[in-house]
Order: structure tokens, then C-alpha cells, then sequence
């Protein structure tokens, strides 16, 4: 069956695209073909695998919208990267048609966009947006597994128990298949008793298993990946310290 992990936190900017594309870019340079399903409306992900957002395109707004199974199958595209990682794109007006999808089914018009479209690839991949709201619950409900990225600061803990709490609803309610994959700490410094503390914090709410190791270090490289719309792995020895904690992740998703 094909591993599909919804990648999440309600907080804006704590680095859910970055470990989506992080992803990515491990399955690209294992040969692995990846499907990313771009589900925030800022379509960060869209634009750093290099497709320019836009209404004239079919994107993840039309598949939850259609209520077809198999509907993401016309909408997908090969990205940037080559055929090895295709999109289902987002752009700005997926928050305006999350209304239009709350009638018939509305928490899971996604696994039924991607009905029969999953298999076709190794790996899928959805980068949901800073809420819990019903484009949230249809990843989750698309998903067998939800990833939790989190920063190590006093912010980036709040909120943590409510997508905790979406998880566990999601899994009751809609998809018995879902459950939690692990936890990310993203940005960790290299030296820091504060982002120690915070980290210590989590581990009490979720559990040592639940946390990936090793953490993602604080780089600009990231940055810069993604301004150059290019795979962090592509980078050889400068980023290593990157592409192993990808590895890694990409090894606990894939693990039987």
C-alpha cells in the first residue's frame, strides 16, 4: 500500500513545506516517484517545485470540489524536479472553495480525488496549510499517516494538543487507517538551553518514539533550495546535514 502522510500544525511557518519538499527530495534521489498534494492556499510548495500558481490551472481546489473518485488524475502534473515528483497544485482560491466542499462528504473529497491515483506512486505527499479546518481534515482523512512539524520555542508548542486532538477525531470519524507517523522539530540551533527546555516539553506530550531523530538544524541552505526550486539533496556535501535527517524520515514512512 502506498504510504500517504499529511504533513501539519495549525501554527503558520514552523517549516511543513520545507519537510514536505525535504521529503521530496529524499524519495527524488532514492528513484522514487512522489506525488506532493499542495493543500496550503499559500501554494509554497507549488512554487518551489517549480509551477506558478494560478487560477487557470487544475489544482487541488478542483479535485475537492468535483466530489469524483479518481478526479486528481486529469489535475496532476510533473513538476520541476522531472517525472520522478509530480503535483497537485494549489493556488490562492483554496480557502475560497473550502466553503463550496462543505455539503456531501465534505471531510473526504480528497481520498476520493486520489482514488486509484495513489497507486501509481511509491510516495504521496500533503502539505496541508496552518489550520484545522475542512481542507486540514481532508488531508488527514487522505492519509495513513500524520506528520507534526513543530518548532522548539514557547510559541511553537501552543496548539499542539487541538491537531492532536483533529488527529484522533479524523481517525474515530473518517479513516481508521490514519495515525500519527511522528513529530519534526524543525529550526533546532546548534546550542540552546531554551530550545532544549521546549523540546523536553514535547517529548512529556507526545512521547520519545513519537519525535524523529535527528532534529532539522537551522540552515539557510533551506532558503536557498528553495529559491533555486530545487531539491535540498541536489546539494551534494553542503547539505548533509540536512539530507540525513530527510533520509531518515523518508526510511520511518517506508519502514514495513
Amino acid at each position: 500500500m502506498t504510504q500517504t502522510i499529511a504533513i501539519l500544525n495549525q501554527k503558520g511557518g514552523v517549516g511543513k513545506t520545507t519537510v514536505t519538499l525535504g521529503l521530496a527530495s529524499a524519495a527524488w534521489a532514492r528513484g522514487l516517484k512522489t506525488l506532493v498534494v499542495d493543500l496550503d492556499a499559500q501554494a509554497n510548495a507549488t512554487w518551489s517545485l517549480g509551477i506558478k500558481p494560478t487560477r487557470d490551472n487544475w489544482g487541488t481546489g478542483d479535485a475537492l470540489v468535483a466530489n469524483k473518485s479518481g478526479a486528481a488524475a486529469e489535475m496532476i502534473v510533473p513538476s520541476g524536479w522531472g517525472d520522478r515528483v509530480w503535483l497537485l497544485p494549489a493556488c490562492s482560491d483554496l480557502t475560497e472553495r473550502e466553503v463550496e466542499i462543505n455539503r456531501v462528504d465534505p471531510q473526504k473529497r480528497l481520498a476520493k480525488a486520489l482514488e486509484g491515483v495513489s497507486d501509481r506512486f511509491d510516495l504521496v505527499l500533503i502539505d496541508c496549510g496552518p489550520s484545522l479546518g475542512l481542507n486540514t481534515t481532508n488531508g488527514l482523512t487522505a492519509a495513513t499517516g500524520a506528520l507534526l512539524v513543530v518548532e522548539p520555542t514557547v510559541f511553537g508548542l501552543r496548539g499542539i494538543d487541538p491537531v492532536l486532538e483533529l488527529i484522533e477525531d479524523v481517525w474515530t470519524n473518517y479513516n481508521r487507517k490514519l495515525d500519527l507517523a511522528g513529530v519534526v522539530l524543525n529550526r533546532v540551533p546548534a546550542i540552546s538551553s531554551d530550545a532544549e527546555a521546549h523540546s523536553v516539553a514535547l517529548t512529556k506530550m507526545v512521547g520519545a518514539k513519537a519525535i524523529w531523530k535527528p532534529t532539522l538544524p537551522l540552515r539557510v541552505l533551506i532558503n536557498e533550495a528553495h529559491a533555486d526550486r530545487s531539491p535540498i539533496h541536489s546539494y551534494g556535501q553542503r547539505a548533509v546535514d540536512l539530507t540525513t535527517p530527510f533520509d531518515n524520515y523518508l526510511r520511518n514512512i517506508l519502514r514495513p
